[in-house]
């Protein structure tokens, strides 16, 4: 079974202002084995206050993309093993960057969220912020986890905090997931409400009707190119100032 998928990221006003660059990455990918099709896509936000943000986010997305996509084209089951073997093997290509510039490896301090959607069963693990919500198979969207924010405003783990990746969480679900939607801090503020921790539900309800009805590759590029007008329009840029990223699929079949 396919999917239709968008993702889009786009710079915050103040790292505009600043003159910093968007650290906010994506990657995703669809994987075709013999027995069928399988959704990846892993996000990562650079934390603001390290010097090379946006190399570690680029670096971890793509690679963690890279990883799993091997992995599933191999037969390998995705296990909680596998997992953290992937984020050993990122954390080390991170401190290899980090030594080779002579910097402390927080100066490459990131986020991870990820995602591999099979037919029948799906995998997610995450460590810091930024949010997985998917449908509960009754109409509504709630979160894998909620947001890791530590006791301070604008705070959380990372990638590079812990070599044994104590704040990791992994869930691997034998149960299939319809509709994902993936995205960094930046959107935080506009789809999650801290005070019932519940997942703004008409903000994700619209999107994915329009992302339904899409019925050529056509119209899926066109919504690509829209999520990236919406991401960065005086609509989202009054109500935070962060980099957005926005991943958005349903599977064919859906609506």
């Amino acid at each position: 079974m396919k999917w239709k998928v968008i993702g889009q990221n786009a710079i915050g006003t103040s790292h505009t202002l600043s003159a910093k660059p968007c650290e906010d990455a994506i990657s995703y990918q669809l994987v075709s084995t013999a027995q069928e099709d399988v959704l990846i896509c892993c996000v990562s936000d650079g934390a603001g206050s390290a010097l090379y943000a946006a190399d570690a986010s680029s670096l971890a997305a793509q690679r963690i993309s890279e990883l799993i996509s091997e992995k599933v084209l191999n037969e390998t089951e995705i296990t909680e093993a596998v997992i953290i073997e992937i984020a050993e093997k990122i954390y080390d290509e991170i401190d290899s960057m980090a030594k080779e510039k002579g910097v402390p490896i927080n100066e490459y301090s990131c986020t991870v969220l990820a995602s591999v959607l099979y037919e029948n069963n799906s995998v997610f693990f995450q460590i810091g912020d930024g949010a997985i919500i998917i449908d509960d198979g009754d109409g509504n969207y709630v979160t894998v986890w909620w947001p890791q924010n530590g006791e301070y405003s604008n705070t959380t783990n990372f990638l590079i905090d812990d070599n044994h990746f104590g704040n990791l969480q992994m869930k691997i679900s034998d149960q299939p997931v319809g509709e994902i939607a993936m995205t960094t801090d930046g959107l935080q503020m506009l789809i999650l409400s801290n005070e019932t921790h519940a997942v703004h539900q008409p903000f994700f309800a619209d999107l994915f009707k329009v992302l339904r009805l899409a019925a050529k590759e056509e119209d899926i590029v066109t919504l690509n190119k829209k999520l990236a007008e919406y991401l960065n329009s005086d609509r989202i840029n009054t109500r935070t100032d962060d980099d957005k990223t926005l991943f958005l699929a349903t599977r064919l079949g859906n609506g």
